[in-house]
């Protein structure tokens, strides 16, 4: 055998290690994720509700509306403010309603600026003391919730502040990590649910991906116990500063 073949011989099996050692990284990096089964994008909600029971005599939102925080809603006609025991005795305002004594109305306010949803008062129709007349999905407070189907040993592997990658429904990714983890039961199944916290999503150039009820798609990442999760890391990191991961 030449020396010309010989290298060529040395060279072809460097590249080949060099191969198995990638994949078994690559391998080793996949068994320490998990796949959700679902996952959606929540916001805080503020609820507008009734403090007082009467007519709707101004109704100015309905579902799709978006309001700023003080922004007037629902205005009621309350008979009870017009009664002459209550005049001495006219609620005060709050930041949730403006009482108008003299005019015998409540006008209810938005407690945040976002999106009102599930609007259930309607000009000239009664709403009852303590129902409730909307919904408000308060902006920049989005997150997303995922459920995963894990074994009990990689429950244990799941940690505060772990990265997660949610895949928007334009097939975009944006990075999270673990807020919260709690146990539900779907089906007899225990289906781990995790809240995942992403400045990315409050961003408002993807405020039409991230509106409340989006369906995305998280990986999360588990602690890696291996033998390997060293040298997958140092992989993952390299992959990441030359933009293949």
């Amino acid at each position: 055998m030449t020396w010309a073949n010989r290298l060529r011989l040395l060279v072809g099996m460097v590249l080949v290690l060099a191969l198995v050692a990638v994949l078994t990284l690559v391998f080793n990096r996949r068994q320490a994720q998990a796949l959700s089964l679902t996952g959606t994008v929540v916001t805080s909600e503020a609820r507008v509700g009734a403090s007082y029971g009467g007519v709707v005599v101004d109704q100015r939102v309905v579902d799709g509306d978006r309001v700023t925080k003080g922004q007037p809603l629902f205005t009621v006609a309350v008979p009870q403010l017009g009664q002459r025991s209550w005049v001495a005795a006219v609620p005060a305002s709050t930041a949730a309603y403006r009482v108008d004594g003299n005019a015998g109305t409540v006008t209810y306010l938005a407690l945040a600026t976002g999106q009102v949803h599930d609007v259930t008062a309607t000009r000239g129709g009664y709403v009852q003391d303590g129902a409730e007349l909307a919904q408000i999905s308060a902006t920049g407070t989005q997150e997303a919730v995922a459920d995963f189907l894990l074994s009990p040993r990689d429950y244990a592997r799941i940690e505060p502040g772990g990265r997660v990658d949610l895949r928007l429904p334009d097939d975009s990714t944006v990075a999270g990590e673990v807020r919260t983890v709690s146990v539900a039961t779907d089906q007899a199944r225990a289906m781990t649910r995790v809240t995942i916290s992403s400045p990315a999503l409050r961003s408002p150039g993807l405020a039409r991906l991230t509106l409340p009820g989006t369906p995305v798609a998280a990986t999360l990442t588990l602690r890696d116990d291996g033998l390997l999760a060293g040298p997958t890391d140092v992989l993952v990191d390299l992959l990441h500063k030359i933009g293949f991961s």
